[in-house]
């Protein structure tokens, strides 16, 4: 199977699929964490990898307006049907299909390790923010928890078919800064991994107070920035 079109065959099961808690955890640090002091009113925003329109949704409610791409039709198409004032484009965050400078604010989270190239894909989500633009982009942490994910195909405990490629903290921090980037907030969410519900509670309470000294060592890197 191609990797691009295996989010096409799991868009009806997508919000099955994914785990609320880390779901609502990242809407909480894109929004409230790194947003919640701006004023999204009439801003143009690119949510980039929008899924089933979950993030789009938090950004309409803010007052923004939202772009919503995805490379897999069924996902925009979902995420139009709960969002009908969003925009929905089928695409590609390595060829955004946008002029230079065209959003003010870009939001990504845990896309880019489902492209071929993450990096590159940063590099196109910076390419279209305005100059004084901000950009909101989590990702899974190659630098500590990456094992889990080998584990996992070894002893087949998911069917996953797409590409998993997580980014290190630093090479993503570094990148950021090189491709003029200047960074307000770099830190990370879940110290470990959020499979029992029951230590929920916990790790939030942890996440919380070490979300910055520990981030490199944490499951998801959680990335604010400005374009210079």
């Amino acid at each position: 199977m191609d990797k691009e079109k295996f989010y096409d065959t799991i868009a009806d099961d997508f919000d099955s699929i994914m785990n609320m808690y880390d779901t609502n955890r990242r809407i909480e640090v894109i929004f409230n964490d790194f947003l919640g002091n701006d004023n999204l009113k009439n801003k143009s925003l690119l949510d980039g990898g929008c899924g089933t329109g979950l993030f789009t949704k938090k950004a309409i409610e803010k007052g923004a307006i939202v772009t919503s791409l995805d490379i897999a039709p069924k996902l925009v198409e979902l995420t139009i049907k709960k969002n009908p004032t969003a925009k929905g484009i089928e695409g590609s965050l390595l060829n955004l299909p946008f002029t230079d400078d065209f959003f003010d604010y870009v939001i990504s989270s845990d896309v880019i390790e489902h492209t071929p190239d993450p990096l590159a894909a940063v590099k196109e989500l910076i390419r279209v923010l305005k100059p004084g633009g901000k950009i909101c982009i989590t990702v899974p942490n190659r630098s500590f928890w990456y094992f889990s994910v080998k584990i996992a195909e070894v002893l087949k405990l998911r069917d996953y078919q797409g590409f998993e490629n997580w980014v290190h903290y630093n090479e993503l921090k570094n990148f950021l800064i090189k491709n003029n980037i200047q960074i307000i907030t770099f830190k990370g969410i879940h110290l470990f991994p959020f499979l029992i519900p029951a230590l929920n509670p916990l790790l939030y309470k942890i996440d919380k107070k070490t979300d910055k000294t520990l981030g490199k060592y944490m499951v998801n890197i959680a990335a604010f920035g400005t374009k210079k």
